[in-house]
């Protein structure tokens, strides 16, 4: 990327990093918020050099593996994925391809003149004490 003077890195942390929300999950929300200030110092070092870097923060997305955590019955796993769209101005939760999407924008031409940003995508959640980075 140096040598050809354009790139774009995307990071994935989440809004872990950023907020608190969740208790016992400190060692996690550590790496994610490692993961924010890398992408801020990456893109303060390589900037010059023509590459962007950004960073994506999800909050919960309904992955298989969240699916699995939210219940070992099919009406708790109900009644927990509603109690999480309760805490989103959207009302529902991400799908992998709301974070996709972001990434698919962070790598165009169209993000040419963004770099040292973490984008949350969690669909407005609420019950975070700070999404400011």
């Amino acid at each position: 990327m140096i040598r050809n003077r354009y790139g774009k890195i995307i990071n994935i942390a989440s809004v872990a990093g950023i907020g608190t929300a969740l208790p016992d999950t400190t060692p996690y929300a550590i790496t994610k918020a490692a993961v924010i200030m890398l992408t801020k110092r990456l893109a303060f070092e390589l900037g010059r050099y023509g590459i962007n870097v950004n960073a994506i923060a999800p909050g919960l997305i309904l992955t298989d593996m969240v699916r699995l955590g939210f219940g070992e019955t099919p009406e708790e796993v109900k009644k927990n994925i509603e109690a999480i769209k309760s805490k989103s101005t959207l009302g529902r939760i991400g799908e992998p391809d709301d974070v996709a999407d972001v990434a698919l924008f962070l790598a165009s031409d169209e993000s040419d003149f963004i770099s040292g940003q973490v984008i949350v995508v969690d669909g407005g959640r609420m019950d975070f004490l700070s999404h400011s980075t």
